[in-house]
């Protein structure tokens, strides 16, 4: 089974990304905060993680770093509000695999996911 993290601190987001990712049998775990991810991915790497930017405590472009300098290399999904290019550059260059801006259609996360999970076609 594969496993995904959502990383977020708006639990109305993790929900509406549980909710999408339900039909996919994944084990779907959650993190508040960048420092919880970090945390989660060197004790129990999942297969896939989605990190929010704007978070307390740690936000998501230093959780990437560590996650990606700590040997994190399966993929990671931006989930923001932020559609600002310099944030996407600068999550592109720490090494996320797509950059989704919240208010997109909730279906470009879906295809991602399943992209990059690698699940059989339908």
């Amino acid at each position: 089974m594969k496993s995904v993290l959502i990383t977020d601190d708006n639990e109305d987001i993790i929900e509406l990304v549980e909710l999408i990712l339900s039909k996919f049998g994944c084990k779907l775990d959650k993190a508040g905060n960048g420092e919880a991810a970090v945390k989660y991915c060197q004790e129990s790497p999942p297969d896939l993680v989605i990190m929010d930017l704007n978070m307390p405590d740690m936000d998501g472009f230093t959780a990437i770093d560590t996650i990606r300098n700590n040997g994190y290399t399966n993929c990671i999904i931006v989930l923001t509000a932020s559609d600002s290019q310099v944030d996407k550059d600068r999550a592109l260059e720490l090494g996320v695999d797509a950059y989704i801006v919240k208010t997109m259609e909730m279906s470009d996360l879906e295809s991602k996911v399943y992209r990059m999970l690698h699940f059989p076609a339908d």
